[in-house]
């Protein structure tokens, strides 16, 4: 069974997927997905034109390295928190969490689809119950929504 999880890297939706990991035991694969959002500074000046300038290109590139470094910790955590015998992809992904967590399940061709109910986590957008909802609705295969004890 392929198993696609996001995280956010909160307690809650580590402890949610773990607790997926148990119900959906023997899992082959597990693909690790953390949504981020654009840096401030990569958007900086582009909401109406008017704004001011845009960020130096060095500046931009910092962020995005910050944005990357803060995600891979997330994938990171929650990696070692399910040490789990199966196979691990892990995905950093750009966008509305909703709507990638649905393209990443359709692209990696999954079984399921974990999300927990909430998220607290360290990236601003990841998991929140606007998202578990729209992924209910719209991913191409069962999804397991999981509340944190």
């Amino acid at each position: 069974m392929h198993v696609l999880i996001a995280t956010d890297g909160s307690d809650d939706a580590v402890a949610a997927a773990r607790q997926a990991l148990a119900l959906l035991a023997p899992t082959d694969t597990i693909t690790l997905v953390c949504v981020v959002e654009p840096p401030a500074a990569a958007t900086a000046g582009q909401e109406s034109g008017f704004a001011g300038g845009l960020a130096e290109p060095e500046v931009i590139d910092a962020a995005w390295d910050e944005v990357n470094r803060e995600a891979n910790v997330v994938l990171d955590q929650t990696a070692h928190a399910l040490a789990s015998p199966a196979a691990i992809n892990r995905r950093i992904e750009t966008g509305g969490p909703g709507p990638v967590i649905c393209r990443v399940a359709e692209e990696a061709a999954v079984d399921v689809v974990v999300v927990g109910s909430r998220g607290r986590g360290p990236i601003r957008r990841a998991l929140l119950g606007s998202v578990s909802t729209h992924v209910a609705n719209n991913a191409p295969c069962p999804v397991m929504i999981v509340r944190a004890p």
